[in-house]
């Protein structure tokens, strides 16, 4: 963890909205400081400020708003660290059942040889559908970006391979701010698809979101008085035919700023002008928008007034200023629907107290910025990006918190997250805002129910499976599993170390937006950075930039060492990650290390070149005459354990082997377990990745090694499943059984079963696992999964077999399947902490069969 005594005295960087006007009226865009510009500074992953790495994990990224098209399917052609969040939308909308992945390995990456198994892929895809999907979206990563790769061609290929439309999503992050950022690409891919039609005057689109208008929105009645008959939406079409009759709109209105590129492409390409239209909360400039409009239509501007709804907005304001506008004080951020800038300026102008703005202003928002310099000179801006939010203290002034980021913050204050699927517009969106706010300074509101959920917690009851292809590194089942940048994260995650995910957002946010628990659960804050690599970085090799950032955040920060980790973009440019080593460790006089990680292996892999690497870097050597003292315990990380496991696991050691001895327990969970390690007296390994590093401890320093988990653990972690397991055998008839877990844990099940079902012959209990097999610890007939195909052939083979492993692996089951999973929970599979109600499980692999 971040050391907190030396920190605490810090503070994060502010500024007033005073100064910063001033500075963009003297300097234009230049003005704005660089610690509140992306491009200036590593970039700081909290809970508060994960949308930006991660969109597609909470709200829409790329991945999802591909998806929006009705009847669409995704092929995800990346590696496996580019995929991992997608777990989180197995849930939510049933996204996760539309999905593929093609998994890239370290020679697509150097040969491009990807690019001839993506047409088969995609008729794989497509042939695995009970009904024939609209278009298949092929969305590429950094890694086909930096490749320079053709995907329009390869698209076309593929298209007359399986006799569908086949179009490319780009999921560049490091193009996030150039002229195309992928959001704005991806709507133009969307948009693109629509073919000429014959135009309907009766018929406008609404472009810009991908969730639909609040249908209370006085603009729809508005339009009605218009003539518009018909105002369409890609989020409320319910079929491909209803999507491609937006072609017969008579002009788009233009909601949002990332729908303005796709909109003008319509009007070249199809002839259907475009009306901007912007989302406000100041009524007054909602009135002059709307007769903006009546002007444009040629109505007259009375008649396009909505002075109902306009009153009803005013109603709501008043009503809350008067009840509860001497007590708010309002911290605001950018996880909302609002430019934070105008609402807050908004909100000032009708008296409220406006204390914090936590957003990345742009030069767009300067008239917002002069405007709130008049009237609220001392508002402080903060940019949860930067550095210095590690440093961060709630104020505890504030009331009432606007924006899921902006609640995260402020834990005491009021909280309207106020980031609903559903869009609020004009005056509809100020009366329900200043109802919401209302409800909460009454108490009424329940805003932890509208928090958006990261999909997680469980996996669909009643999900299907897919069909499993037996085209390699082709998942039309499972999505991927937490990747060896991952496993690097979780080690260094609890040491005081400055972590740095040297990658252009995406992987730090896969990283701390899902295989990342400890956030969610009261831990100590740990500074990890993305390091925001942009397209010019990775083409030129910017490696000093890179030193740069590193260096002025370390002078900031109090960390004991800088961890880098590798992601595909630094291996693809074959990032010299020795030699940015020597140069951190000049610039900061702080030890550094790296993990050579690239995205396209597992988490174990990571996890345990971290440990190995730390072991080397700062393991001292154990003088001669120095006692032995002490149990260290290796492996024990989050994407392994839960938290309930890790605790129970720590109090009996400390109870039976460690007090019972007078020793010590070292849990690896802080940078001073490391530099003792020479003097243990004893390792027990209780993950696999945690072997490397005991066995050089080992080769070195003669500490002897144990690879297990204590019986006492496991009959008390695990007391459910082996409940469940009695429940079944109890019959007497002989059954198969399958652990699929990590090898250690695994090999411990399995032995507990043994002893406590003597007559279940020891051969019938198989472990398996998707991840490293030790060789030393390998009975016979233990089995290394590769892929969704390999765990499929064993269940065709031992149809009635039981399963215990992860619910999300009833996803691959054979039709028909007649054995039982038993729910085991693996984080570094599905993301989920705690196992599902039994209730469920029993029948989940009979329910989940192919699709």
């Amino acid at each position: 963890m971040m050391q907190q005594q030396d920190s605490a005295s810090r503070g994060a960087y502010s500024i007033t909205v005073q100064e910063l006007a001033r500075r963009i009226e003297e300097n234009g865009a230049g003005g704005i400081p660089p610690e509140l510009r992306t491009d200036a500074h590593l970039i700081c992953n909290t809970p508060a400020a994960i949308d930006f790495n991660s969109p597609g994990a909470q709200g829409f990224g790329v991945k999802r708003a591909g998806l929006s098209v009705p009847g669409s399917i995704m092929l995800l052609v990346s590696p496996g660290c580019c995929g991992r969040n997608t777990a989180a939308l197995s849930g939510s909308g049933h996204y996760g059942e539309r999905f593929a992945y093609l998994a890239l390995d370290e020679t697509d990456i150097v040969t491009g040889s990807h690019l001839q198994r993506i047409p088969e892929a995609v008729c794989a895809l497509v042939a695995s559908r009970r009904e024939r999907p609209s278009v298949v979206m092929v969305c590429l990563t950094c890694a086909d970006a930096l490749l320079g790769t053709d995907m329009e061609r390869v698209c076309r290929k593929a298209e007359a391979a399986a006799g569908v439309p086949v179009r490319p999503c780009y999921m560049y992050a490091l193009t996030r701010e150039s002229q195309r950022p992928p959001m704005q690409a991806v709507r133009e891919t969307i948009y693109g698809l629509l073919q000429p039609r014959q135009k309907w005057a009766r018929q406008a689109n609404l472009l810009g979101f991908f969730t639909p208008v609040a249908r209370d929105s006085e603009l729809f009645s508005l339009l009605r008085q218009a003539g518009i008959r018909r105002a369409a939406e890609l989020a409320r079409c319910q079929t491909y035919e209803e999507f491609a009759s937006l072609a017969a709109a008579n002009f788009n209105l233009v909601l949002s700023d990332e729908a303005m590129g796709a909109a003008l492409a319509l009007e070249k390409r199809l002839g259907i002008p475009a009306i901007r239209l912007r989302r406000l909360y100041e009524t007054a400039k909602i009135a002059k928008q709307y007769q903006a409009l009546a002007h444009i239509l040629g109505i007259a501007p009375e008649d396009f007034a909505a002075k109902d709804a306009r009153k009803q907005a005013e109603d709501a304001v008043a009503d809350f200023c008067r009840q509860y506008g001497r007590e708010t004080v309002l911290a605001i951020g950018s996880r909302l629907n609002a430019n934070p800038f105008e609402l807050a300026l908004a909100l000032v102008r009708r008296g409220l107290a406006v204390c914090e703005i936590l957003a990345v202003p742009s030069a767009a928002d300067a008239f917002y910025l002069r405007e709130l310099a008049k009237c609220s000179p001392t508002t402080r801006i903060y940019s949860l990006l930067e550095p210095t939010m590690l440093c961060y203290r709630e104020d505890r002034s504030v009331t009432l918190a606007l924006g899921a980021d902006a609640c995260l913050c402020h834990p005491h204050a009021k909280h309207v997250t106020w980031n609903d699927d559903e869009q609020p517009f004009g005056y509809q969106a100020v009366r329900a805002l200043f109802e919401r706010m209302a409800e909460a300074m009454s108490g009424d509101a329940d805003e932890a129910g509208r928090m958006a959920s990261d999909g997680s917690s469980e996996v669909a009851e009643h999900e299907k499976g897919h069909t499993v292809s037996s085209l390699p590194r082709l998942s039309l089942a499972l999505p991927p599993f937490a990747p060896d940048t991952a496993g690097a994260a979780a080690v260094l995650y609890p040491l005081g170390g400055m972590t740095v995910i040297v990658d252009a957002g995406g992987c730090a946010g896969n990283i701390c937006g899902f295989d990342e628990p400890r956030w969610q659960e009261d831990a100590e804050p740990s500074a990890v950075f993305s390091a925001g690599l942009r397209d010019m970085d990775a083409i030129m090799g910017r490696d000093a930039n890179l030193v740069a950032k590193i260096r002025e955040a370390a002078a900031e920060l109090t960390v004991s060492f800088v961890g880098l980790v590798s992601t595909p973009v630094p291996a693809i440019i074959a990032t010299d990650f020795r030699a940015i080593c020597h140069m951190v460790e000049k610039e900061t006089r702080l030890p550094a290390i790296a993990v050579r990680t690239d995205g396209t292996r597992l988490y174990d892999r990571g996890a345990s070149a971290a440990y190995d690497a730390l072991v080397q870097k700062f393991t001292a050597p154990r003088p001669h005459d120095a006692m032995r003292t002490g149990l260290g315990v290796l492996g024990l990380t989050p994407l392994d354990f839960s938290r309930k496991e890790r605790q129970t696991l720590r109090a009996l050691l400390i109870k039976d082997e460690v007090l019972a001895n007078g020793d010590s327990l070292y849990l690896f969970n802080q940078l001073n377990d490391f530099r003792e390690a020479a003097r243990l007296k004893e390792l027990l390994v209780v993950s696999p990745t945690g072997l490397k590093a005991a066995r050089r401890l080992q080769r070195q320093w003669g500490i002897p090694i144990r690879a297990e988990l204590p019986p006492a653990f496991i009959y008390e972690a695990f007391s459910a499943v082996l409940s469940r397991l009695a429940a079944l055998l109890q019959d007497g008839q002989p059954r198969e059984v399958l652990i699929v877990h990590q090898q250690i844990l695994a090999n411990g099940l399995r032995r507990a079963i043994c002893q406590r079902f003597p007559a279940l012959p020891a051969a019938a209990v198989t472990v398996g696992s998707f991840f490293a097999l030790d060789r030393a610890l390998q009975w016979e007939g233990d089995l290394h999964f590769r892929g969704e195909q390999d765990s499929h052939a064993y269940l065709q083979a031992h149809p009635d077999a039981i399963v215990i492993g992860d619910a999300l692996l009833a996803r691959a089951v054979p039709e028909p399947f007649g054995g039982t999973l038993l729910d085991l929970p693996h984080f570094a599979l599905s993301g989920r902490k705690a196992p599902m109600h039994p209730s469920r499980t029993l029948e989940y692999a009979k329910n989940s069969i192919s699709n």
